[in-house]
């Protein structure tokens, strides 16, 4: 998800790089609460990431997280669904929570992607066409991402 949140501000706001990089040190849970200023406030001015005029990071980082969080709820409640054992046993496997990662998402899903990405920009200021472009270049990468991940891997001896 972070990878996919640089490449996207990198395409439409490169001067907002510095804040994504910053950003990208602390896990997750930490970043969304900064960016919807949510976190305590320790500058004595009032001055830090959630004040800043950035227009993309938030938009797109708060939106891909909620639809992680989503797609991790909707995961678990398929693994409870088959069998308390085969969840506890996949559960203790499961990736660190502190740094989300999307999985496939459904064109349902996508869309709404996509819907909350052009609220949430044009209610910070952008006008309809430059949201719906940053939208649509979100679930571009999200979709190649998929496909790229789903690729089977190559086997030694094989032609390509």
């Amino acid at each position: 998800m972070r990878d996919l949140v640089r490449e996207v501000v990198a395409e439409h706001a490169a001067h907002e790089l510095p804040l994504v990089d910053s950003l990208r040190v602390w896990d997750d849970d930490r970043v969304v609460r900064t960016l919807a200023g949510g976190g305590r406030r320790r500058e004595p001015l009032g001055f830090g990431y959630a004040e800043v005029s950035a227009l993309v990071t938030p938009v797109i980082w708060l939106v891909l997280d909620q639809a992680a969080r989503r797609t991790v709820d909707r995961a678990t409640e398929g693994l409870l669904a088959r069998g308390r054992a085969g969840a506890r046993r996949l559960l203790r496997r499961a990736p660190d929570p502190a740094n989300r990662t999307l999985i496939a998402l459904d064109p349902g899903e996508l869309a709404l992607v996509r819907n909350h990405i052009v609220e949430q920009a044009t209610e910070r200021g952008a006008d309809r066409r430059e949201a719906e472009a940053l939208a649509d270049s979100v679930v571009a990468r999200i979709s190649t991402a998929v496909a790229t991940d789903e690729e089977p891997p190559e086997t030694p001896g094989t032609a390509s």
